[in-house]
């Protein structure tokens, strides 16, 4: 978002937007700890015992995706666009 535009976004919105940044923050740290976490058990594996070193060569299978329940999201949006639009006539 450009600086000039920062008079034209509303309270919500900026809280919105703040919230995004500081969950995806989080979410890179999570990231990084994880990563640091692994590295130490392979700086572990590499001193004590390298015959027994995971092997991450090999594709590992994933995780399963978790089927959405598509008329249960359509549900929660529809109800969020209408209170948003029921907040926004309380101001008139």
């Amino acid at each position: 978002m450009h600086y000039a535009e920062f008079w034209q976004v509303s309270l919500r919105e900026y809280d919105l937007i703040t919230r995004a940044r500081i969950k995806a923050k989080d979410a890179e740290f999570s990231a990084l700890r994880v990563l640091n976490q692994e590295l130490g058990i392979l700086v572990q594996y590499a001193f004590h015992d390298p015959k027994k070193m995971p092997d991450f060569t090999q594709a590992s299978g994933g995780k399963k995706k978790v089927g959405r329940d598509k008329k249960h999201e359509l549900a929660q949006l529809r109800a969020g666009l209408m209170s948003m639009h029921y907040q926004s006539k309380k101001g008139r």
